[in-house]
């Protein structure tokens, strides 16, 4: 009896460590790419100068996780050039890399965390307006320099002199788009559906006003949540009972590629435009023969021949077998804007957030541009469309 109550006892004590563990593991959230050389200490990898430390918070996981894997791709492959040849000022450079699932709440969470660690130097993130706009105010009070690379809420910025993007604004793409949808469309009626995140309000209201200016009518605005509304054919009756002349889509690749299916089979046969979100080769892949045609803007220039631009256009397509595109381009440039940064200024946070706003016609992957006083760039919009399973310009 005794040794069956040991057996017990030691079987007890083995199932709560398990779970002690698994507890511990599931916390774990981040991914830490330090200097190549797996050093244990800084001293080791660099003689005597710790590594800077810049942190990547993006989704890795769940619906944007493909948006962020792009971030991460892209950040690793300029963190690595960095080291290889050096690092800056004597330094290596450190990137700590945080999943926030594109969630608010969980980049709050990973902010506060952030914002106790006196080494960071500058923030990336996040991919969309939502746990940008949640994690900005925490880090903007210790005075961490935040660069999103996608966050286009037009009041994102406005939270703080730390915030940056290097992302047009909504109203920004929204006005250029709008005004191709009219003037080479000649569209007269549209209807827009949205996700109903922070992102895809903005989205609506810069669209239809940008609309409405140009003298065209909003029909129909029709709004899902991401990663719940699968079954989008009784808003998209409500857009065909509209009669619109254009669908356009404020909407993830993924929904984009569901709405623009049962869309076809309602019979809803009209010109599908969507936002940068469709600029990449994922859409392609999933949506196939369904999305040839489908039109999209995107601050990119395909076939640029800036020399960093061809090198990172080369290094990405090596590592993942795709195109490179706003989401690659924008978060290297965010990246390399505040490396550049604490190579000038060292790790004094708030003059490397006044050389930030201070950059002017900074030469980048993404074009080149300059802050304006809001911390927002000003870029180029191009429309593009599918033809042929391949994203090609069009000149109009």
């Amino acid at each position: 009896m005794k040794h069956t109550r040991n057996i017990l006892l030691a079987f007890v004590l083995c199932l709560s460590m398990l779970f002690s563990f698994a507890g511990c593991a599931k916390q774990e959230s981040t991914v830490s790419s330090k200097p190549s050389d797996t050093s244990s200490s800084a001293e080791d990898s660099t003689g005597d100068a710790a590594p800077y430390k810049f942190v990547l918070m993006a989704p890795l996981t769940g619906n944007n996780a493909q948006y962020g894997r792009s971030y991460q791709v892209a950040m690793e492959l300029l963190v690595e050039k960095y080291n290889a040849a050096g690092g800056i000022n004597g330094h290596m450079l450190e990137l700590e890399i945080y999943d926030d699932k594109a969630d608010a709440k969980e980049s709050v969470n990973i902010a506060t965390r952030v914002a106790e660690d006196n080494d960071v130097l500058a923030v990336i993130g996040s991919q969309t307006s939502s746990p940008s706009m949640a994690a900005a105010p925490i880090l903007q009070e210790k005075n961490i320099l935040m660069i999103s690379p996608q966050a286009s809420h037009v009041d994102f910025t406005a939270i703080g002199d730390c915030i940056f993007r290097t992302q047009v604004t909504t109203a920004w793409e929204n006005s250029e788009t709008a005004r191709f949808i009219v003037e080479h469309l000649g569209a007269k009626k549209v209807a827009i559906i949205y996700s109903s995140d922070d992102w895809g309000v903005s989205m609506l209201e810069t669209m239809s006003s940008s609309l409405t200016g140009l003298g065209a009518d909003v029909v129909a605005q029709e709004t899902y949540i991401v990663g719940e509304t699968k079954d989008f054919t009784p808003l998209i009756s409500k857009i065909k009972a509209a009669e619109p002349d254009v669908l356009f889509m404020a909407s993830v690749y993924a929904d984009a590629v569901q709405i623009i299916q049962q869309a076809k089979d309602l019979g809803l046969n009209v010109p599908f435009v969507g936002s940068n979100t469709l600029f990449k080769q994922e859409f392609i892949d999933v949506g196939g023969e369904n999305v040839e045609g489908v039109m999209m803007c995107n601050t990119v220039q395909l076939n640029n021949q800036n020399e960093e631009y061809v090198w990172l256009e080369n290094a990405y397509k090596e590592k993942t077998g795709s195109f490179i595109d706003s989401y690659v381009t924008q978060s290297y440039d965010a990246l390399n804007i505040a490396i550049k940064a604490v190579e000038a200024c060292g790790a004094d946070r708030e003059a490397i957030k006044t050389w930030v706003a201070n950059l002017k016609d900074y030469v980048g992957v993404s074009g080149t541009f300059s802050f304006d006083e809001n911390r927002n760039p000003a870029k180029t919009v191009y429309i593009y469309e599918i033809k042929d399973g391949q994203i090609v310009e069009l000149k109009w």
